[in-house]
Formats: C-alpha cells, structure tokens, sequence
C-alpha cells in the first residue's frame, strides 16, 4: 500500500455552492417583493426603510464587532418592530436574515482558516458558477461579498462536475436525498485524481460528508432533514487518503440564538 496522504477538512453548515447561490438570490427577491406587496414604509424627515434596509440593519447589529447571543436578539427585535405585527411580513425577513446571516458567518470563518492552512489544491462540492451571481446578493444586503479561494490556490476543484444528479436537483427535477445516491463516490475519484503529486490539498463541503460519526441536520430554505453520517473519509480511506477536520463552521442562527 502507498504513502497515506492528508486531506484537511473545513466541515461547514452553509457549504459554497450553486444551491446556496441560488437559495440566497431567491432571499434577495422575497425581499424585493415584500418591499412591493407588503412592508409598510414608515417616513421619518426623509429617511426610508425598505425590508432590504431592515434586514441589512439586522445583518450589521448581528455582526457588529463579533457575534453575541445579545447581538443575535437586537437584530432579531430589530426585525419584529418594523414587521408592526404582520406575522407573514415577520416570517420572509426573519427567514431571509437567517439565511443570509450563516452564509456571512460561515463564509469569513471558513476563509479565515483556509487562508491560514494555505493551500495548493481547494475542493468545493457544487458546480462551478458565476462569481458575480454570488456577490450581488451579499452586495444587496450590504455586505461585503467574501473569497471563497485563498491566494494559495493553484487549483479548484468542483466536486460535482459531471454528476448528473446533481445538475438535476439544480434544475428542480430530484429531491436532495436521491441527488445524494452516488454522490460521495464520484467526489472520492476526483479527489483521488487531482491529489496525484500535489501540494497541500483543502475540502470545504457540508459537516454532513465529513463528519463520519453522528448524523447532522441540513436546513435550506426547501426544508430541514437530518442526513445520515457521511460515507466519504471511508470511502477515501482504503484509497489511501485520510480526511483530517481542522474547522467545523456551526450554524450561527443555532450557536446564538437561543
């Protein structure tokens, strides 16, 4: 048997890909149609306040210095006042802020300790897409949008090219857990394949594929479920290849608001 190569891994509850891409665009326009249909636009002098202002003040007490359980409650109030008791109106922007808040959270946090790991080679899980899509929606809600790759990297790779499921559950057509059925395998050929002479290598996927001991929850904008301990480091493993979690990125709405 060859030499046993490391792969560290940044286990995180809100993973980079195009789904979360796409369930942040989908956060900014149930905004944008609230500030259309429903919220109510109090006029002081000539201050406006939109459901994207409110949801940016959310994001800025939330975030201020650091994150805090008190910093978690003021946004959260902050929400409900300017919501003026309309239940549906409460429930968009307190869902939009959720999102987006553990997409910021996890985001700084994992780039933080990938910078710090420096490495040669960056997997992500999803499919490549557009940068710029990305950025708009954290630019929408006043935040600046984060670097997914470190300097260091010489390469990324996307761990779901080519799986079909995967461009299928994108589309809408298969729930999550069929797009799942093969889908830790076709990420262990491609890992094998890029880590042939090369440097330090880094995976920033869902805790759910990592974590190889409990099961973890999933939540997304679709629904919550409980997913099953991942089959990846086993699967790497008798290739010679052992995962090594040097992160893990817990879901900030669950650490502070309790």
């Amino acid at each position: 048997m060859g030499e046993t190569r490391t792969l560290y891994a940044i286990a995180e509850s809100c993973p980079f890909d195009a789904l979360l891409v796409r369930e942040m665009k989908r956060a900014v326009n149930a905004l944008l149609q609230l500030n259309l249909k429903r919220f109510r636009v109090p006029q002081k002098e000539l201050a406006k306040y939109s459901a994207l202002d409110v949801t940016k003040q959310a994001l800025e007490l939330l975030f201020e210095f650091s994150p805090s359980e008190k910093n978690y409650r003021e946004a959260m109030r902050t929400i409900q006042v300017y919501s003026e008791g309309d239940e549906e109106m409460l429930h968009t922007i307190q869902e939009s802020f959720r999102l987006i808040a553990n997409a910021v959270y996890d985001a700084y946090s994992g780039q933080r300790h990938a910078e710090s790991l420096a490495p040669e080679v960056l997997f992500l899980q999803g499919v490549p897409f557009e940068p710029n899509e990305l950025q708009q929606s954290f630019r929408f809600v006043g935040v600046r949008p984060p670097d997914i790759s470190p300097p260091s990297v010489k390469r990324t790779i996307f761990l779901d090219e080519g799986f079909e499921p995967y461009k299928l559950l994108l589309e809408g057509t298969i729930t999550p857990d069929k797009a799942q059925k093969g889908r830790e395998e076709h990420w262990a050929r491609r890992i094998k394949a890029a880590l042939n002479n090369s440097g330090p290598a880094l995976i920033r996927v869902g805790a759910e594929h990592v974590n190889s001991t409990k099961s973890v929850i999933v939540k997304s904008l679709s629904g919550i479920r409980r997913s099953a301990p991942g089959k990846l480091p086993k699967i790497l493993q008798r290739e010679g290849i052992v995962i090594e979690i040097v992160h893990s990125i817990p879901d900030v709405n669950e650490v502070y608001g309790k």
